[in-house]
């Protein structure tokens, strides 16, 4: 019960923080399949004729081929299109199966009530690796192609022939879903491995928190879209850190910054980006900070106060933790320069004695400067 469970949650989230990687992929799965369906369907036209004496074609062969046609012109416009979602590229491969399932019908009971079904099973082994669906979707396709099938098997085949090809469906019908099965789990497990190198190659492997070129890139990315930004960048270094190392060893010192990760885990917001960015230096982005300053320095007091009481049953440790910090109000700027504006920051708090911070604060009446063209 427990792995069914464990499955289910993997396939929930693969199809939730997958969406668009599915969704890119079951578009150009479409274009194949069609193109191949085009093909396929030309290539049956001109040879059957040869191999199966006295075939002729119908109506439903003849209008297979536009139809595959025009879902191969579709997908290929939608590659192209910038507003393609997610929700509109399942609903066309969703509509596509359909498409399929009907010709299929239509080809394998209407024309020859006297011969078997050759391609329902074959789709129905087909339909599970050919588009990235939730099995329940998958699982609903099929139920519905299945009793349309044998609705229309019935109705017009003779018994024995009927017989036979509507136990052939449900064989193929029950095959496909375990085959589906067994392919979203490959496919979720394959995701959930994935995502956790991911989350391994973004984290600082001590502290827990962001590596420095994920924080760095996060802020980036969060600095750079041109638009007034009303945040506060935080720039830490721990006090007196390589005596730390020294004298009680790098095995304490390196409890230290596990110690400091998880204290500004707790200290700020899950949405704020925090990291490590060098040997006993740390980040921190508080985005969309709306507070008081007041508030903002009760935060950099606590944390500070917080730090020194956890590190206080080991008369070896005797650091602290200085604080540069330099609070946007609706401006913009870059990485690049609000970094040089914090340093400083953290420099002057250094300079000033241990266990300081340095807040500086910039409207969007102000204008910014680069700290090296003062």
């Amino acid at each position: 019960m427990t792995n069914v469970k464990n499955m289910l949650r993997l396939e929930k989230e693969y199809f939730k923080d997958a969406e668009l990687e599915i969704a890119e992929k079951n578009l150009g799965l479409l274009r194949i399949s069609s193109m191949i369906n085009v093909v396929l369907l030309l290539f049956f036209y001109i040879l059957t004729p040869f191999i199966v004496k006295g075939w002729t074609i119908t109506l439903q062969h003849l209008l297979f081929l536009p139809a595959a046609l025009l879902f191969f012109i579709l997908s290929s416009l939608l590659m192209k299109s910038y507003l393609k979602s997610s929700r509109t590229i399942t609903g066309l491969c969703q509509l596509y199966v359909v498409v399929v399932f009907v010709f299929v019908i239509l080809i394998d009971v209407f024309p020859y009530p006297s011969a078997p079904a050759t391609f329902m099973p074959v789709i129905y082994v087909a339909l599970p690796a050919l588009f990235i669906l939730p099995f329940s979707h998958i699982f609903f396709l099929m139920l519905w192609a299945e009793i349309v099938f044998i609705v229309s098997v019935k109705a017009v085949k003779i018994q024995s022939m009927a017989e036979n090809d509507i136990f052939n469906s449900i064989v193929g019908f029950l095959f496909a879903l375990a085959v589906a099965q067994v392919i979203l789990k490959l496919r979720s497990e394959d995701h959930d491995i994935r995502s956790r190198y991911k989350r391994l190659s973004m984290l600082d492997s001590l502290t827990g928190i962001l590596n420095k070129k994920t924080c760095e890139d996060a802020i980036r990315s969060y600095l750079d879209v041109g638009i007034p930004r009303t945040c506060v960048l935080l720039f830490m270094d721990l006090d007196n850190f390589k005596e730390v190392n020294d004298l009680a060893g790098h095995s304490c010192g390196d409890k230290l910054l596990a110690e400091t990760g998880r204290l500004l885990l707790s200290s700020f917001r899950p949405t704020d980006i925090i990291g490590r960015v060098g040997g006993d230096e740390f980040m921190v982005l508080i985005k969309d900070f709306y507070d008081s300053e007041d508030t903002l320095k009760k935060t950099f007091t606590t944390f500070q106060t917080d730090l020194v009481k956890s590190l206080s049953g080991n008369p070896l440790v005797k650091t602290s933790c200085s604080i540069g910090a330099v609070c946007l109000k609706k401006q913009v700027t870059n990485f690049d320069t609000l970094f040089k504006l914090t340093d400083q920051a953290l420099y002057d708090a250094k300079a000033s004695g241990k266990n300081r911070y340095v807040l500086r604060t910039y409207s969007k009446t102000e204008q910014i400067k680069n700290p090296e063209i003062l």
